[in-house]
């Protein structure tokens, strides 16, 4: 009659630790697309965009919301008309009233294809919309808010919108194009740079003034200094670092979009992580970590602790924190992969998008503490290893007595065992099973294509395709050579996921996408590998 109470309580020891968390997790992972912008967590939604390349009706950029605590889906909206590269990061507006009249909370959409959406966060609905100029591309930088009016970086300069109806403000062009260039707001106006290293500002009565800076791109708003303004800028060997005008520094290539949070300055690129302090005379590097990030950076701070959150671009993934001057940690899911978009915060609430298309969301039961995954990672080792350590004794005890009762428990702990950690051990296994589609190989090519990497290109309805090339270990670098070999002339450019291609033959139509024995990659062509065998496509979108 002893024996009852030791089992119910190595039950209703293991049951609760199996169970209890000081978070819960879900995720969610898109049909296509990559999530390259930061989710936004409001309240009790979080919203998130995708972006990508485009060839059907069914796959398409999305905009979605979800519940912060279930994951449920709230609502999603698809354009059916943008290109690709949805990068313009989500803005999430507040009602208010002013000159323009009144306006409701908004969820504020820049699309690829020029066009600006204004949606209703509750479901989805749009409230206004209008169009900017399109030039191949459209929106593809970070908006601003100023008072009653949404200030938007088009393809080719600056439009504002009035946030209660829609209405046009003003729109002037620079004559330059630009490319993930935001918009910094300014006591003189709106200033933007271009891809040919200039920095506009367009004062509020439309007039334009023009600063040339240096042969690069500008790739980021402009940040706003008491030195003046500061801007990372992209160039052929690496990136320049420049403060009101003047070159202050080089560092490595690709650079992420730099963000200032008091006396400081973060910024990051293809090799490291850069920490600047802005002194009372001027803004100098102080501090360098090797890592690679070409994305977005966030900041999360909680009373006196700062922390930079920076998504490595590398197939092992994850994210970079960061405190002022050096790496703490790296947070990690089992999805990652190469990333670019920076987290969402909120409290109590870590939202997580890589390039795969998956959103993963952790709220914390205590919002006030996070546990962070180094401490809980300990705390649930002493947690299994006490529960494995009553679970033996308990054994021993009765083993002496009974063997029948004695595997009942045993039964009993495997079981909660297994209810704790099947959901991952499903998950893994999912993707370890996850169906993969092949290319076919086509019966027309020569037989010494065989067991070479082969490349089709669909130009002007047209396929021609080459193999038995040297073999090559990305896309870009295969696709190079065999624009070489057949004579086709192909326009690249480096742009803010690495090489972009524009055009084969001048033919640049909606853009192009490429296929790895016939499926979509995940990173750009600079980036995708390839294998002995592999069959790249190139196709019109």
């Amino acid at each position: 009659m002893m024996r009852v109470p030791p089992i119910l309580v190595l039950l209703i020891l293991c049951i609760p630790l199996a169970q209890a968390s000081t978070e819960t997790t879900w995720t969610h992972e898109f049909d296509a697309g990559y999530i390259t912008t930061k989710p936004l967590v409001i309240d009790d939604a979080v919203y998130v965009r995708t972006s990508g390349f485009w060839t059907g009706s069914d796959d398409r950029p999305i905009v979605a919301a979800f519940d912060v605590y279930t994951g449920e889906e709230r609502w999603s909206y698809s354009s059916q008309t943008s290109l690709q590269h949805d990068m313009s990061p989500l803005l999430f507006v507040e009602s208010g009233t002013g000159p323009c009249g009144e306006w409701d909370a908004l969820l504020l959409v820049g699309w690829n294809d020029g066009k600006i959406t204004a949606h209703s966060p509750e479901d989805g609905s749009i409230i206004w919309q209008n169009q900017t100029e399109v030039n191949l591309l459209g929106i593809t930088g970070q908006m601003a808010i100023e008072n009653d009016r949404i200030i938007v970086p088009t393809r080719t300069g600056v439009a504002s919108f009035c946030l209660a109806n829609g209405v046009q403000l003003l729109e002037v062009d620079t004559g330059n194009n630009g490319w993930r260039n935001g918009v910094l707001i300014t006591e003189e106006g709106y200033v933007i740079g271009d891809e040919s290293g200039h920095l506009h500002t367009i004062h509020r009565n439309g007039t334009l003034s023009t600063t040339y800076l240096g042969e690069g791109k500008i790739r980021h708003a402009p940040i706003d200094t008491r030195h003046g303004l500061f801007v990372h800028m992209q160039t052929d060997s690496g990136s320049s670092l420049y403060l009101n005008g003047s070159l202050i520094g080089s560092v490595g290539g690709s650079p992420a979009i730099p963000l200032m949070h008091e006396d400081r300055i973060y910024a990051s690129t293809s090799n490291e992580w850069i920490s600047m302090l802005c002194g009372a005379e001027t803004c100098s590097i102080e501090s360098i970590e090797s890592f690679r990030s070409n994305g977005e950076l966030n900041l999360r701070t909680n009373n006196s602790t700062v922390e930079i959150w920076a998504p490595s671009n590398t197939p092992e993934g994850g994210w970079g924190v960061f405190n002022q001057t050096s790496l703490i940690r790296m947070e990690q899911t089992p999805f990652d992969t190469y990333g670019t978009a920076a987290p969402g915060f909120s409290q109590g609430v870590l939202a997580l998008g890589n390039d795969a298309g998956i959103l993963q969301v952790t709220h914390y039961d205590s919002p006030q503490k996070k546990v962070d995954s180094v401490d809980g990672s300990i705390v649930q080792t002493i947690h299994y290893i006490a529960i494995l350590g009553l679970f033996l004794l308990l054994c021993r005890s009765f083993s002496v007595h009974d063997w029948s009762q004695m595997m009942k428990i045993g039964s009993a702990f495997f079981l909660v065992l297994a209810i704790a950690v099947v959901p991952e051990l499903s998950v893994n296994l999912a993707e370890k099973t996850a169906t993969q589609s092949e290319v076919e190989w086509d019966s027309s090519w020569p037989d010494e294509w065989k067991q070479t990497q082969v490349i089709v290109f669909e130009i002007d309805g047209k396929e021609r395709a080459i193999g038995g090339l040297e073999s090559q270990d990305t896309v870009y670098e295969l696709t190079l050579l065999a624009c070489q070999e057949l004579g086709i002339q192909s326009q690249v450019e480096q742009q803010y996921l690495g090489a972009y291609l524009v055009a084969f033959n001048e033919s640049a139509g909606d853009g192009w996408e490429f296929t790895i024995d016939g499926k979509r990659s995940p990173v750009g062509m600079s980036e995708a590998q390839l294998g002995e065998s592999s069959i790249v496509e190139w196709r019109p979108v």
